[in-house]
């Protein structure tokens, strides 16, 4: 896909994206941080994070300090008050300095000689109370600090200078680590007992510290820079979605009334929602229809006179540049006066004036608009010298708004009044407006008026009404300008979504980096009294993320009240687990090393080898999916051809992607590291450990002569309670219980089976029992780490809870735009609609040309349609459309329009092969009979020489079949079903209440040949479609019969050659053609169709055809009557005669027109 456009932005975050890098992923993220200009955004971030953590060293500190004082004074009998200074001099000094990194302004330098001048005032405060004990008691010097642990948590994980890039942070835990070695060097050598072995140990012990917590900060960084990237992706979604949203709204609301769009919108989504759940809903007897009651307005019905003669003496092109030419200023005229243009019907043009909201002028509005009207339409008649003019009815009373049928749906009206509209419309006068008396009472006296026309006097159903009409000719110039147009009337216009993506990339990525700065003050850093800073420093939301975050879960606990969303926290997949037991693998030879320092046995060193040689080979298999994709990209169609490869590479995804797997490798590992660090006392004689120990002080030796160090042992066992806090797939909770399990081994250890040893061990206090100063070296660490572990996972989870909102909100954005997707489909064809979306200029002419195109009309008569009323038609449609979904292939029937009663399609529109989403509605599938019966006479054609064109079923070789034709073999085949159609409808009693409708029946009308199809006018764009084929079409409706299917002679023609019979019906009477030929397809009793005499058909071709059909037993409502031989005869013979005629007429028309071009439309 494009990076250019501006729907397109990678998931960076997600698992599939990170686990196929082949760069260190927080490498990745670094590089698509500064790819997309981020850095601003993670360095706010990191600041805000930054006086997070401030705080929290603050009252981890403290918290620390209290409970050492009140550990001395409890377990202390003798305690020196002189050993506690240090600690108090920590509790009120550490406040001030590190506040001072909360100051505004505060720069890089400023906290990193924060952080130097925190990290070593703890340093030296740690090492001083030994020291001040020791000088005050004469005793010993100590050799054991009781903080270097947490002073290096604290370097890499809450000071200022972890936060910031460059190895400073390493540098400054280097020095710490130095200067707590120089320290127990200085004392060993002040006790004049200097081991290089126990320093040894110890520089590695601290080593080990540093590379665990320095993992702790590229953790933090990857978590960082993809919580950034992650809302980044959100908020430029959102922006996206947001311009997708007011393109497709635009458009819509330019067409339909925002109730009715929101209305339509509610039912398709409850639609996609069953779709989705796989709910079929219960049968209903009725389908819901979409109609609104408007009970006073005004209506407005524009024909165009002597169109007819002009489709006859213009090219297509020229004809539809008139009629947009027109209708635009009809449209800007409509604006003007507070009228709605409902529809176009070929040359007709209808409006009203009332709808959405009522307003007492609608009348003169409407009758403006007329007037309007005229005067446009004769200034276009003396520009272009045409013969052109107008004939308006309007009339007031009550109409039915809404949109009718399943799928391309148009807004229309529908009402007796009407009805009554275009019997005034027909029996006016051209450049006249045809009002009725109703009207006309409406109006002021500034219009000028006479008498109604004579024709709407003997109009029977201008009669029947009671109506008298008047002609009006024009209103004073004195009038009253209408008012400004309705504000709930839609504002949005074609020239609000016709805009061009072009260059919308960098617009939306710039708006987005904005957008996610302001998102970066409200993301969570954690619970302190940070939020003062924030508040002074921006405007008050209406909420505030941390606190909806804060609702949804237990502040305690650190768990999600909803378990269900936990679990899916929790089953997230963890891409840090490789490196995470890569440094396991550090670990292991870390505390292998200091065994072999401390001259651990041989059985020993071998437990210790078997148990690292393990840790590797997990190592490897969790790391192997990475090792492979250094040399080779991993793909679904690159899997490794080896079985042992894919068997580890399984395995190492399983590691990072399940938590089944993750949890007990975790454990596993770690229980590892313990039996590594307590090994050497597991093996140790307890009666030889006493013994060495009792000599020792017998000689007044150090004990640390016996089988093992005591603090040794602590110092491993901390490396492991260390490490389990940098896994981050594993959850907190299990942390904490994994993390008790290993300090209470140790410590049952410490006080129960080796208490004789770690008791005459060194003390980190003068005058506390060795044992508890073990006991509280470990269990510092412990309260912090878990506090601070707890704080890393409440902002996890904030993140992971936010992007479900966002995700979700996208959701429900997402199926509004499928919503407005399928409603703007059942209005516009795809490729239109995004026409209109994405192009300027908004006067512009959209056209196509086509040259082989099936038009059908189809009009449902003979029936009252008084007493049927809207509910059936919109029945009857919808089975209609309900059929279309079976003509969806090469050859797709599209459904233009419906005009009243008439259903007019279109079959070879093949602009292109989109997918239809207008049938992306669920519909009620066929039952076996009916689609049985549907297949049984669908006559497929294999053409010998057109591989493309072949199609499934019965193969018929006739080479006088064009590929071209085939549109109108594929109508005629929907027009039986069509008739199948109503004859169920009929005969299945479906409208019993409706009596009138017993006798219902179809008379349709089919014509072929090149069309033109396109969008005229400003607003409301419409599909439509003109030319001499679709007035032929409509006149073979209006002029057939009942249940029958009368075509012209050159659709009979094509019709023969796929062998369906045409019987001669006659020379009909065309409205401004004249009289032609036409013929009646044969259907048969069973509705299939006939064949063609095989006689006749022997003279062009003597390959026998193939039909396979069903008989049904029912009789038809038609029966073809016999023509006379003589005027049978004669039109086979204009048949033949005017074959090369009409054949040269239609190659003619197909060189003048060039489709899909755009034609500039003159706007006054």
């Amino acid at each position: 896909m494009d990076n250019d456009n501006p729907y397109y932005q990678e998931d960076v975050v997600a698992y599939r994206s990170l686990s196929t890098v082949k760069d260190l992923e927080w490498r990745h993220l670094k590089n698509k941080c500064q790819n997309l200009r981020l850095e601003l955004a993670c360095s706010r971030l990191r600041e805000l994070a930054l006086m997070s953590n401030v705080v929290q060293i603050i009252w981890h500190v403290e918290l620390l300090m209290v409970a050492h004082v009140i550990l001395l004074l409890v377990l202390v009998k003798d305690v020196i008050l002189a050993t506690m200074v240090p600690y108090f001099a920590i509790m009120l000094f550490s406040p001030f300095i590190m506040l001072l990194s909360m100051q505004k302004n505060v720069g890089m330098i400023t906290n990193m000689l924060i952080s130097w001048l925190m990290a070593l005032f703890l340093t030296s405060m740690d090492l001083f109370s030994d020291l001040l004990g020791t000088i005050y008691s004469g005793a010993a010097y100590p050799t054991v600090p009781c903080y270097d642990h947490v002073v290096l948590v604290s370097v890499y994980m809450t000071l200022p200078i972890a936060f910031y890039h460059g190895s400073s942070v390493y540098v400054l835990g280097m020095v710490v680590s130095i200067v707590y070695i120089g320290y127990a060097f200085y004392m060993q050598y002040l006790n004049d007992q200097i081991s290089f072995y126990l320093l040894s140990s110890y520089a590695i012990y601290l080593l080990t510290l540093n590379l665990i917590f320095s993992f702790f900060t590229i953790i933090r960084d990857y978590g960082l820079r993809r919580a950034i990237l992650s809302r980044y992706q959100l908020v430029y979604q959102n922006i996206v979605y947001q311009l997708v949203m007011k393109k497709e709204n635009g458009l819509l609301e330019s067409i339909l009334p925002r109730k009715m769009i929101r209305t339509l919108q509610e039912e398709i989504c409850s639609r996609i929602e069953d779709q989705d759940r796989n709910f079929t809903p219960p049968k209903a007897g009725l389908r819901k229809l979409f109609l609104e009651p408007y009970p006073d307005v005004s209506i407005l019905v524009a024909d165009m006179v002597n169109y007819t003669h002009l489709t006859t003496t213009l090219e297509a092109p020229q004809l539809v540049e008139i009629l947009h030419d027109l209708f635009v200023n009809f449209d800007l005229a409509a604006n003007r006066n507070r009228a709605m243009r409902i529809k176009f019907l070929g040359d007709s043009y209808n409006c009203v004036a009332g709808i959405p909201n009522y307003f007492p002028a609608h009348a003169s509005c409407c009758v403006d608009q007329a007037l309007e009207m005229i005067h446009i339409t004769q200034g276009v008649s003396s520009r272009r010298e045409l013969d052109i003019n107008l004939r308006i009815g309007v009339h007031s009373g009550e109409v039915f708004a809404g949109i009718i049928g399943h799928t391309k749906w148009q807004f229309d009206i529908w009402s007796k009044d009407v009805d009554i509209t275009n019997r005034l419309e027909t029996s006016g006068l051209p450049g006249l407006v045809h009002v009725s008396q109703r009207t006309l009472s409406m109006l002021d006296e500034h219009y000028i008026f006479r008498e109604g026309t004579e024709a709407a006097k003997n109009d029977p159903i201008l009669q029947q009404a009671g109506i008298r009409t008047f002609l009006v000719s024009n209103r004073l110039p004195d009038a009253v300008e209408p008012g400004e147009l309705d504000d709930e009337l839609s504002s949005a216009s074609i020239n609000s979504c016709r805009l061009s993506y072009g260059g919308y990339y960098e617009e939306i990525q710039i708006k987005a980096q904005r957008e996610i700065m302001k998102e970066v003050d409200q993301m969570a850093v954690g619970h302190c009294f940070i939020e003062w800073r924030r508040s002074s420093s921006m405007k008050k939301k209406d909420f505030n993320e941390e606190y909806l975050f804060s609702n949804q879960i237990h502040i305690v606990l650190g768990v999600f009240r909803s378990w269900k969303r936990e679990w899916e926290f929790h089953n997230l997949p963890d891409l840090m687990m490789k490196y995470t037991m890569l440094l396991v693998l550090c670990a292991g030879m870390a505390i292998m090393s200091i065994n072999l320092i401390e001259e651990a046995t041989y059985p020993d060193l071998l437990v210790l080898l078997g148990i690292l040689l393990v840790l590797l080979i997990l190592c490897i298999l969790a790391g192997y999916k990475k090792l492979r994709l250094q040399w080779k990209r991993l793909t679904p169609m690159s899997q490794p051809s080896c079985f042992l490869s894919r068997w580890f590479l399984r395995i190492s995804e399983r590691i990072e992607d399940s938590l089944f797997v993750r949890v007990p490798l975790t454990i596993l590992v770690l229980l590892l590291l313990y039996v590594m660090s307590s090994q050497a006392v597991f093996s140790c004689d307890v009666a030889k450990l006493e013994l060495s120990i009792i000599e020792a002080h017998l000689h007044n030796e150090k004990s640390y002569a016996g089988c093992f160090g005591p603090w040794t042992v602590t110092y491993c066992v901390v490396i492991v309670i260390s490490l389990l806090f940098v896994v981050p797939g594993c959850p907190l909770v299990i942390k904490i219980l994994a993390g008790l399990l290993i300090l209470g081994l140790h410590l049952g250890t410490v006080h129960l089976y080796y208490g004789f040893a770690f008791e005459r061990s060194e003390t980190t206090d003068l005058g506390l029992k060795s044992d508890y100063a073990h006991t509280w070296y470990l269990v510092a660490l412990f309260i912090v780490l878990v506090l601070r572990e707890r704080h890393v996972n409440y902002l996890r989870k904030f993140n992971y809870f936010m992007r479900v909102c966002y995700e979700e909100a996208h959701q429900q954005t997402d199926e509004k735009l499928r919503s407005i997707k399928i409603i703007m489909a059942n209005i516009l064809p795809t490729h239109v609609a995004q026409v209109y979306k994405v192009r300027r200029p908004h006067d512009q002419l959209y056209y196509e040309n086509f040259s082989k195109v099936a038009v059908m009309f189809a009009s449902i008569e003979n029936f009252n349609a008084d007493t049927a009323g809207l509910r059936i038609l919109h029945e009857i449609i919808c089975c209609f459309d309900d059929l279309l979904v079976d003509y969806q292939t090469r050859y797709k029937i599209e459904k233009i329009k419906v005009m009243g009663w008439t259903y007019l399609v279109a079959c070879g529109l093949e602009t292109d092969h989109y997918t239809d989403f207008s049938i992306d509605i669920p519909v009620k599938q066929p039952e076996a009979d009916s689609e049985m019966r549907r297949r049984s006479s669908v006559l497929t054609v294999h053409f010998g020489s057109t591989e493309d064109d072949e199609m499934s079923g019965d193969n018929v070789s006739q080479p006088y079949a064009h590929v071209q034709d085939v549109a109108v073999l594929v109508m005629t085949e929907f027009a039986l079903d069509l008739l199948r159609i109503m004859h169920d409808i009929r005969y299945n009693y479906m409208f019993s209440e409706y009596d009138t409708f017993l006798t219902g029946s179809l008379k349709i009308g089919i014509s072929h040949g090149s069309v033109m199809a396109g969008v005229v006018g400003l607003s409301k764009p419409h599909y439509d479609i003109w030319g001499h084929t679709v007035n032929m079409a409509s006149r073979m409706s209006s002029t057939g019969l009942l249940d029958n299917i009368q075509v012209t002679r050159h659709t009979a023609k094509v019709l023969r050659q796929f062998n369906i019979r045409c019987n001669y019906r006659g020379h009909t009477e065309v409205k401004g053609v004249g009289k032609v030929p036409t013929y009646l397809v044969v259907v048969d009793p069973d509705l299939t169709f006939q064949d063609h005499d095989q006689v006749s058909m022997s003279i062009k071709d003597s390959k026998s055809w193939v039909i396979d059909t069903l008989s049904l037993s029912f009789t038809p409502s038609f029966v073809p009557p016999k023509s006379s031989t003589s005027d049978e005869e004669e039109a086979e013979g204009e048949l033949e005669e005017n074959e090369s005629e009409g054949n040269e007429l239609e190659v003619s028309i197909h060189e003048r027109q060039k489709g899909g071009i755009f034609l500039a439309g003159d706007i006054h």
